[in-house]
Order: C-alpha cells, then sequence, then structure tokens
C-alpha cells in the first residue's frame, strides 16, 4: 500500500470501530461511514453527524421537492443511509490513545442518536448530562469544561487496559497543520456571537454585552 494512501487509516479506524462496538457496545451501533478529512471547525479533534449524511441509493431515484412527498416518503428518508463520523486529519499525529479516545467519544453521539436521546445543544457544542451519563457506561472518564460542558474524555481503566491491549498502534499519516504566515492578521470581526447554553438560543451584538435568556435564566455565553 502506498505511503500517501488513507486507505490504511480508514481501515485501522474501522477496525477499532468494530472492537469498541464489540466491547462496550455488544454489537449495537448502526456502522457509520468513516471519514478523515481536515479540521474546519478551529480545535475540534472530530464529529459525528446527527443526520443520516451518507446514502448508497441512485439520488436520482427519490424526490428531493419535500413538499411533495408523503410523510411515509419523509420518514423513509429520514431513516435512510448512514451517520458519519470524522476524525479531524490534523489531529492523527496525537497519541494512538487519545485518537482511540475521540473515537469513542463519538460513538457516545451516535448511540444516543440511535435511541433518541439529546445529548448536545449550542449547535453541537456543549454536552450536556445525558452526553456524561453515557459516556461513563461505555468506556470514557468525564470532565466538565468551563465553555462546553461535560466535553473533556479520556479512556477509562477498562478502556485504555483495552487499547494497550491492541498490536497496530500507530497512523502512518497525518496532515500538517497549516503553517501561519508572517504579516497576515485575521480580519476584524463585526458582531460578537452569543450563545445560553441551556437551550442554544443564539444572539449577536456588536460590542460585549451581559445578557439573561428569558427562557432559560441563564446568562448567555460569548461563543468564539
Amino acid at each position: 500500500m502506498s505511503a500517501t494512501s488513507l486507505k490504511p487509516v480508514i481501515e485501522k479506524l474501522e477496525s477499532l470501530f468494530s472492537s469498541f462496538n464489540q466491547k462496550f457496545y455488544n454489537g449495537e451501533l448502526q456502522t457509520p461511514v468513516i471519514t478523515v478529512s481536515p479540521d474546519t471547525t478551529k480545535g475540534a479533534y472530530g464529529w459525528c453527524t446527527s443526520w443520516k449524511a451518507w446514502s448508497n441509493l441512485d439520488p436520482d431515484s427519490k424526490t428531493t421537492d419535500i413538499s411533495q412527498m408523503s410523510k411515509a416518503d419523509l420518514d423513509a428518508m429520514q431513516n435512510e443511509g448512514f451517520y458519519e463520523i470524522n476524525i479531524c486529519a490534523e489531529h492523527l499525529a496525537r497519541p494512538f490513545e487519545q485518537v482511540a479516545e475521540t473515537l469513542l467519544h463519538e460513538m457516545v453521539h451516535l448511540y444516543n442518536l440511535q435511541i433518541g436521546v439529546q445529548d448536545t445543544s449550542r449547535n453541537g457544542t456543549y454536552h450536556n448530562k445525558k452526553f456524561k451519563e453515557t459516556a461513563e457506561q461505555h468506556g470514557l472518564d468525564v470532565g466538565k469544561g468551563p465553555k462546553y460542558g461535560w466535553t473533556i474524555t479520556t479512556l477509562d481503566a477498562e478502556a485504555r487496559a483495552f487499547v494497550d491491549s491492541l498490536q497496530d498502534k500507530k497512523f502512518e499519516l497525518h496532515r500538517k497543520h497549516l503553517p501561519k504566515i508572517p504579516g497576515l492578521s485575521k480580519a476584524k470581526q463585526s458582531s460578537r456571537k452569543y450563545v445560553c447554553p441551556m437551550c442554544g438560543l443564539i444572539i449577536r451584538a456588536t460590542k460585549e454585552v451581559n445578557v439573561i435568556c428569558g427562557d432559560c435564566g441563564c446568562a448567555f455565553e460569548e461563543d468564539e
């Protein structure tokens, strides 16, 4: 296999997913499409789509005008296809155990999607106690961060021992981070984005503000 091919990277992630699925979920997780792509979120190690982003059906055979579709067809469209778990390419250079932890983290989201549990808010960035509960039942220790909730995850003792028992624990390829170009600065933002940490409501302001959500009683937090 060529050293410039992503195939062995994907195959290793697929194998790791299968092993985790059997070990921590009794094989109950639907198999997602596992991808590797650049980090477009400024720091995320990976993600799980909240919708079935991949399909193996002919797109020409499906009606794209939702207004013309029956409820049965809409339900079928929603349930058809496969979720995606992505591992950000720049972060494959981390220790294997940390990449494994990222995959197990995203598998928690996949499981909650399957059973109809909402474990995040704020466009998927704030992890609530439902995420924490599921994660701690499936191989992860969970800590709370000041901005994104119960999102700090590490392998628990059982998962760490399981990963340590694996033979192939290295990714031969990763994407380099974009180098910083001297003299190039970011354009100044014209507005600030604030998000309610409970319901995910977003507001924008042209200056720093202190606002309380009328529905939740929580202070809005600035989101970069």
